[in-house]
């Protein structure tokens, strides 16, 4: 006889707790179990970024320093400008790709888009792709013929060309996209390595001879990386496939490349503008030096861009949820890139003012720009995040108005500056593209209604 109020259950005979506790149990551990593994994925991703900012830039910024510390400022200055301009020609050439594929290839883990889909997407992007390389290639074939009478610049630009082309086909979208944001850097770095090689091969050149190696060592890296990328896709299943355009599709990826190029270009423009300026007004050496320096702050704010890219796919999976999107959420969001900016500022900041403090130091100038320099890291990450933020909500084109108008902005104070402030203007125009830029942005995200309709429907 059951004594009233007391439950007939009884666990399986051997077990030591009842089955709804089990279940808790297991669901418990599967929850613990998979955020571990997200973990552990986020941190190899971030591990292999570094390393192949490591191996990249820092194989260049290696031999910059040989280079500056052997005066070679001639070269430098001329393969600072180059150079540059040969990585505004890759990114403009990307069209956006590596933001747009990623979003799809993340629908595509959620079920909300197809492989067919993206491969057509892959395709209407290469052809726009294509056509912007095409115009890039005809403007400078046109200006080392007709009107170059460098022979640095001319050898440079030929020899550059075929990489640019390459690049047409880069699927930095689909890794991104796929969490192999990792594989995606450390592959990059093929191309940086080949230029590190060509620039310690074109010192004592001659300036043809010089522009031929570096030019020449520009396309063979991203041959390099290409090969690589497209061989890491390959073993995850997903092999080139082409697919019909549409003429809607085109329009769409034509649109998408002109808004995503312009959350780049304002921040490449503003930097080649500032090598101009300083060109002009301060004269080679103090350009070599601005450079270099520019080099450092460049490679760390990497190393925050790299881990924005990682954090992509999860931050569209946050920013789609409805909510107020202040300055505060933008930032606790994104909270590890930014004590990251911060640590790197501070210990950037130390290591230059330690260099200053010796006078005799082969480096002495270079570490005063660069400690002039550090504080645009902070400002430069900022900027960065409220660009991803924008981006993850399909936001494309308020975030190019804002880093339009504060690139404008930041280019108008360094120019009238710059006469009276000589370097220090360049860094407060840089400054103040950020945070009027992060501002913009912020004031977009303050109207709910057109955020929520962002995030429906990319602009």
């Amino acid at each position: 006889m059951r004594e009233p109020g007391v439950s007939s259950f009884r666990p399986p005979r051997g077990a030591i707790f009842p089955a709804p506790f089990m279940l808790r149990a297991r669901l418990v551990l599967a929850v613990r179990s998979r955020l571990t593994h997200a973990r552990r994925r986020w941190l190899l991703n971030v591990g292999l970024l570094i390393v192949g900012l490591g191996l990249g830039q820092g194989t260049i910024f290696i031999v910059q320093t040989v280079l500056v510390a052997a005066g070679e400022f001639q070269l430098l200055a001329a393969f600072g400008m180059h150079y540059s301009f040969a990585i505004l020609a890759v990114i403009l050439v990307d069209a956006g790709g590596s933001t747009t594929l990623a979003r799809l290839v993340v629908g595509v883990s959620a079920e909300q888009e197809t492989r067919d889909n993206v491969w057509r997407c892959f395709c209407e992007t290469a052809a726009i792709r294509l056509l912007i390389a095409s115009l890039i290639g005809a403007l400078a074939v046109v200006y080392a013929l007709a009107f170059s009478a460098d022979g640095f610049s001319r050898w440079y630009l030929i020899s550059a060309l075929p990489g640019v082309l390459l690049w047409t086909l880069n699927p930095v979208g689909l890794l991104d996209g796929l969490r192999l944001t990792g594989i995606s850097g450390l592959t990059g770095s093929a191309a940086y390595v080949a230029t590190a090689i060509g620039l310690a091969l074109a010192s004592h050149r001659s300036p043809e001879a010089a522009g031929t190696i570096l030019g020449a060592a520009f396309s063979i890296g991203y041959l390099l990386t290409l090969s690589a990328q497209w061989a890491v896709l390959g073993r995850e299943g997903w092999f080139p496939s082409y697919r019909a355009v549409t003429s809607a599709g085109l329009i769409s990826a034509f649109k998408n490349a002109c808004t995503l190029s312009f959350q780049v270009v304002p921040g490449q423009i503003n930097m080649r503008a500032q090598l101009v300026l300083s060109a002009a007004y301060l004269g080679a050496e103090t350009t070599a030096l601005f450079i270099y320096a520019k080099q450092v702050v460049t490679a760390v704010t990497q190393i925050i861009a790299l881990i924005l890219r990682v954090d992509f796919p999860t931050l569209v999976e946050k920013m789609a949820a409805p909510g107020q999107r202040g300055v505060g959420y933008v930032l606790k969001a994104q909270k590890i890139p930014l004590s990251c900016a911060i640590v790197i500022m501070a210990g950037v900041s130390a290591l230059a003012a330690v260099a200053v403090s010796v006078p005799g130091f082969a480096l002495h100038r270079g570490a005063m720009i660069m400690l002039i320099l550090a504080p645009t890291i902070l400002s430069i990450s900022l900027s960065l995040m409220m660009i991803q933020t924008l981006a993850a909500l399909g936001a494309y084109g308020a975030s190019a108005r804002s880093l339009a108008i504060g690139s404008a902005v930041g280019l108008v104070a360094s120019y009238l500056l710059v006469s009276s402030l000589q370097v220090y203007a360049l860094v407060l125009g840089e400054i103040t593209f950020h945070f009027v830029g992060f501002y913009i942005g912020y004031r977009y995200l303050q109207n709910p209604m057109e955020s929520a309709s962002a995030t429906l429907k990319p602009e």
